[in-house]
């Protein structure tokens, strides 16, 4: 739990220091595809701090602590800012070689539903039925997303388009994620299992 705290926080000081020195902050740390291509590679994370607007900003602050309660178990057993860094270069990297027509992009939304699948895969192998739930749930809004694009209201309230593509490359990185850490425990059980029966 401390660790859980102590990065939590960690994470909520960049933010707001981020913005606090916004509009300079985001002209060195946005995402911006010629920056990337002119080798700029810190922007494909630290993009993820940046914020349009201090709407923006709550609303994702306010969605990590509503993410991080929901999964509390999972995430006192899991360090957030592995996940954080790799799921803000999956995007980035996502972004840049797929959609190179996308030039600006900031926010931790993307993250965010990254951390979110992370949980559910986890809800999931614990063959949780809230899991179930939540999985559903969060398919449902992804393909909302890719067919209507996001609510208007959102829309209005960041004072920006809603990179909808980044939240389901989000959800891709929180998965492949949990998959590896999941293979990496099971590896570890069986490195375990072999040393104590040559014992």
């Amino acid at each position: 739990m401390p660790s859980l705290l102590i990065e939590t926080t960690l994470l909520v000081i960049i933010s707001l220091t981020v913005y606090f020195f916004e509009p300079l902050s985001g002209d060195w740390l946005a995402y911006y595809h010629t920056g990337i291509k002119q080798f700029e590679f810190w922007r494909l994370i630290t993009a993820t701090f940046c914020h349009t607007n201090i709407n923006h900003l709550a609303m994702n602050l306010l969605g990590l602590m509503v993410i991080l309660g929901l999964f509390l178990d999972t995430f006192k057993k899991t360090s957030l800012m592995p996940l954080t860094i790799f799921s803000s270069v999956f995007i980035g990297l996502s972004l840049f070689i797929l959609e190179p027509d996308v030039i600006w992009y900031v926010g931790f939304s993307g993250v965010l539903h990254s951390l979110f699948s992370y949980g559910v895969a986890s809800e999931l192998y614990q063959k949780s039925k809230w899991g179930v739930g939540l999985a559903i749930g969060l398919m449902g809004k992804i393909g909302y997303e890719q067919f209507f694009g996001a609510q208007q209201s959102t829309i209005d309230l960041i004072g920006a388009p809603v990179l909808v593509n980044a939240h389901l490359y989000g959800v891709i990185a929180g998965v492949i994620f949990y998959s590896v850490v999941l293979l990496k425990q099971k590896k570890n059980i069986t490195i375990k299992a072999e040393k104590y029966g040559h014992d």
